[in-house]
Protein backbone atom coordinates (compact mmCIF):
# COMPACT_ATOMS: atom_id res chain seq x y z
CA UNK A 1 0.00 0.00 0.00
CA UNK A 2 1.43 4.01 -0.38
CA UNK A 3 0.44 5.68 1.83
CA UNK A 4 0.22 9.31 0.03
CA UNK A 5 -1.26 12.46 1.24
CA UNK A 6 -3.22 13.36 -1.65
CA UNK A 7 -5.86 15.59 -2.68
CA UNK A 8 -9.48 14.14 -3.29
CA UNK A 9 -10.03 12.98 -6.60
CA UNK A 10 -11.61 15.51 -8.64
CA UNK A 11 -13.24 13.88 -11.78
CA UNK A 12 -14.49 10.28 -13.13
CA UNK A 13 -13.63 7.32 -11.56
CA UNK A 14 -14.12 3.75 -12.05
CA UNK A 15 -15.15 0.99 -9.99
CA UNK A 16 -14.21 -2.65 -10.97
CA UNK A 17 -16.24 -5.18 -8.40
CA UNK A 18 -14.24 -8.47 -9.20
CA UNK A 19 -15.19 -12.04 -9.50
CA UNK A 20 -14.25 -15.40 -10.38
CA UNK A 21 -16.15 -15.20 -13.61
CA UNK A 22 -17.27 -11.60 -14.48
CA UNK A 23 -15.37 -8.14 -13.41
CA UNK A 24 -19.28 -5.48 -13.20
CA UNK A 25 -17.47 -2.08 -13.76
CA UNK A 26 -19.49 0.88 -12.74
CA UNK A 27 -18.36 4.82 -12.96
CA UNK A 28 -19.18 8.22 -10.92
CA UNK A 29 -18.47 11.28 -11.11
CA UNK A 30 -16.84 13.22 -8.14
CA UNK A 31 -18.76 15.98 -8.88
CA UNK A 32 -22.33 14.70 -9.69
CA UNK A 33 -21.56 11.74 -7.00
CA UNK A 34 -24.49 9.70 -9.07
CA UNK A 35 -22.70 5.88 -9.89
CA UNK A 36 -23.86 4.35 -13.19
CA UNK A 37 -23.62 0.69 -13.75
CA UNK A 38 -21.37 0.40 -17.20
CA UNK A 39 -20.79 -3.02 -18.85
CA UNK A 40 -19.47 -6.63 -16.90
CA UNK A 41 -16.41 -8.14 -18.68
CA UNK A 42 -15.90 -11.88 -18.83
CA UNK A 43 -12.62 -12.01 -15.93
CA UNK A 44 -11.42 -15.18 -18.10
CA UNK A 45 -10.64 -13.02 -20.94
CA UNK A 46 -8.03 -9.68 -21.54
CA UNK A 47 -9.92 -8.60 -18.69
CA UNK A 48 -6.47 -5.67 -18.24
CA UNK A 49 -7.51 -4.44 -21.94
CA UNK A 50 -11.26 -4.14 -21.33
CA UNK A 51 -10.69 -2.06 -18.15
CA UNK A 52 -8.34 0.38 -19.59
CA UNK A 53 -10.30 0.65 -22.47
CA UNK A 54 -12.99 1.85 -19.92
CA UNK A 55 -10.76 3.73 -17.97
CA UNK A 56 -10.43 6.21 -21.43
CA UNK A 57 -13.24 6.08 -22.93
CA UNK A 58 -14.68 7.72 -19.59
CA UNK A 59 -11.23 9.72 -18.93
CA UNK A 60 -10.78 8.25 -15.65
CA UNK A 61 -8.60 9.74 -13.04
CA UNK A 62 -8.44 6.97 -10.83
CA UNK A 63 -9.89 2.83 -10.53
CA UNK A 64 -11.36 1.82 -7.62
CA UNK A 65 -11.69 -1.95 -6.60
CA UNK A 66 -13.78 -3.79 -4.01
CA UNK A 67 -12.08 -5.83 -1.62
CA UNK A 68 -13.75 -8.61 -0.27
CA UNK A 69 -12.96 -10.18 3.30
CA UNK A 70 -14.77 -12.40 5.40
CA UNK A 71 -17.37 -11.79 7.72
CA UNK A 72 -15.26 -10.72 10.33
CA UNK A 73 -13.11 -8.40 8.47
CA UNK A 74 -10.34 -11.23 7.58
CA UNK A 75 -8.01 -11.52 5.02
CA UNK A 76 -9.57 -14.46 2.73
CA UNK A 77 -8.69 -16.32 -0.44
CA UNK A 78 -10.57 -14.06 -2.88
CA UNK A 79 -8.83 -11.22 -1.02
CA UNK A 80 -5.85 -12.60 -1.61
CA UNK A 81 -7.03 -12.81 -5.48
CA UNK A 82 -7.79 -9.60 -5.55
CA UNK A 83 -5.19 -8.17 -4.51
CA UNK A 84 -2.99 -10.29 -7.19
CA UNK A 85 -5.07 -8.88 -9.55
CA UNK A 86 -4.65 -5.35 -8.42
CA UNK A 87 -1.13 -5.56 -8.52
CA UNK A 88 -0.79 -7.07 -11.82
CA UNK A 89 -3.27 -4.30 -12.79
CA UNK A 90 -0.70 -1.90 -11.12
CA UNK A 91 1.97 -2.36 -13.60
CA UNK A 92 -0.67 -1.93 -16.45
CA UNK A 93 -1.81 1.57 -15.78
CA UNK A 94 -0.70 4.98 -14.43
CA UNK A 95 -4.17 5.81 -12.60
CA UNK A 96 -4.24 5.21 -9.14
CA UNK A 97 -5.63 2.46 -7.72
CA UNK A 98 -7.83 2.61 -4.57
CA UNK A 99 -8.72 -0.61 -2.65
CA UNK A 100 -12.52 -0.16 -0.57
CA UNK A 101 -14.35 -2.63 1.05
CA UNK A 102 -17.04 -4.27 -0.59
CA UNK A 103 -19.23 -5.79 2.03
CA UNK A 104 -22.76 -5.76 1.83
CA UNK A 105 -22.74 -4.41 -1.55
CA UNK A 106 -24.19 -7.72 -3.58
CA UNK A 107 -27.23 -7.40 -1.10
CA UNK A 108 -27.75 -4.26 -1.60
CA UNK A 109 -27.17 -5.02 -5.56
CA UNK A 110 -29.85 -7.49 -5.42
CA UNK A 111 -32.30 -4.78 -4.28
CA UNK A 112 -31.52 -2.17 -6.90
CA UNK A 113 -31.85 -4.87 -9.66
CA UNK A 114 -35.60 -4.56 -9.72
CA UNK A 115 -35.33 -0.99 -10.05
CA UNK A 116 -32.58 -1.55 -12.91
CA UNK A 117 -33.30 -4.89 -14.83
CA UNK A 118 -30.98 -4.06 -17.15
CA UNK A 119 -27.40 -4.16 -15.35
CA UNK A 120 -25.53 -6.68 -13.88
CA UNK A 121 -25.87 -7.83 -10.30
CA UNK A 122 -21.64 -6.94 -10.70
CA UNK A 123 -21.82 -3.17 -12.11
CA UNK A 124 -24.26 -2.50 -9.55
CA UNK A 125 -22.25 -3.67 -6.84
CA UNK A 126 -19.79 -1.15 -8.45
CA UNK A 127 -21.70 1.54 -7.97
CA UNK A 128 -22.46 1.36 -4.27
CA UNK A 129 -18.59 0.93 -2.65
CA UNK A 130 -18.37 4.08 -6.06
CA UNK A 131 -21.24 5.82 -4.03
CA UNK A 132 -19.47 5.07 -0.75
CA UNK A 133 -15.86 6.09 -1.84
CA UNK A 134 -16.82 9.44 -2.90
CA UNK A 135 -19.00 10.21 -0.07
CA UNK A 136 -16.34 9.57 2.51
CA UNK A 137 -12.82 10.73 3.42
CA UNK A 138 -11.33 7.67 2.48
CA UNK A 139 -9.77 8.27 -0.54
CA UNK A 140 -6.29 9.03 1.05
CA UNK A 141 -6.43 6.20 3.29
CA UNK A 142 -6.80 3.43 0.73
CA UNK A 143 -4.96 4.17 -2.09
CA UNK A 144 -2.70 0.60 -3.41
Amino acid sequence: MKNNQEQPLEGELIGLDIGEKNIGVARISTFARIAEPLETINANLDAFTAILTAVKEHDAVAVVIGLPRGLDGQETAQTAKIRQFVSEFSKKTDKPLYLIDEAGTTKEAEKRLTSNPSASIDSLAATIFLEDFVSSDKQSLMRY
